[in-house]
């Protein structure tokens, strides 16, 4: 697969007491004891430029060795704001690094209708555990690096969103939760656009086989073979 990750389409079971999204937690959780990095995404996520690796975006945003998770901000509008009047982050698109306390934190998110209070407001309102995480456990796990912010214009929204006071066009994550019908467009030229690159190279990589100077040639073109 490209770039050599391990890629799993995930069909997790529902939680019988809460919305669906909120599996999130618990499968990322499981899969970080066997892998050192987690990158979920949502089905109606997308990738937009695939010949660039995970590695330079986590330096572009600065995801250091204590980083516990990274996720892109939510879209400027006055109900994405939590109590403490901090944007919300989205869980659509999510960066975990394995480690105890991540596994701790994980933990007490996937724990937080049941050990917080007021936590269980969001187990079935939305923005269920997205609302959770911001809410409350960014503030537990709250060291200086523990969670990166990414700025919403690079991992949420889409080329079509218009709405919200900051722009978020997804740049190298298009997240389309308002344009779910758009995924398919997105994903294909996406993974066209790569294909072409790399037809492109290919083909400068082996142009002394492919190309053919005939740009002095006379014509009519002789018989070579009489």
């Amino acid at each position: 697969m490209i770039h050599g990750y391990d890629y799993r389409l995930v069909r997790a079971a529902d939680y019988p007491d809460r919305h669906g999204t909120w599996v999130k937690p618990a499968i990322t959780k499981e899969a970080l004891k066997t892998h050192d990095f987690v990158i979920s995404l949502d089905s109606d996520a997308v990738f937009t430029h695939l010949d660039l690796p995970l590695e330079w975006l986590m330096n572009l945003w600065d995801y250091r060795p204590e980083t516990l998770v990274a996720m892109a901000y939510d879209l400027d509008w006055e109900q994405d704001y939590d109590p403490q009047g901090n944007l919300i982050l989205n869980t659509g698109f999510v960066i975990a690094q394995a480690s105890q306390r991540t596994q701790d934190m994980f933990q007490r998110w996937e724990d937080c209708p049941r050990s917080i209070p007021g936590c269980d407001h969001w187990k079935h309102k939305w923005a269920h555990e997205q609302s959770a995480f911001s809410y409350y456990i960014r503030y537990e796990f709250n060291r200086t690096h523990d969670v990166k912010n990414i700025p919403c214009n690079q991992a949420n929204g889409n080329e079509f969103t218009l709405d919200g006071n900051g722009e978020c066009k997804g740049v190298f994550v298009s997240h389309n939760w308002k344009h779910k019908h758009k995924t398919p467009e997105l994903l294909s030229r996406s993974i066209m656009t790569s294909l072409a690159r790399r037809v492109h190279g290919q083909f400068h990589h082996d142009i002394k086989d492919l190309y053919t100077d005939a740009s002095k040639q006379t014509y009519p073109i002789p018989d070579r073979a009489t």
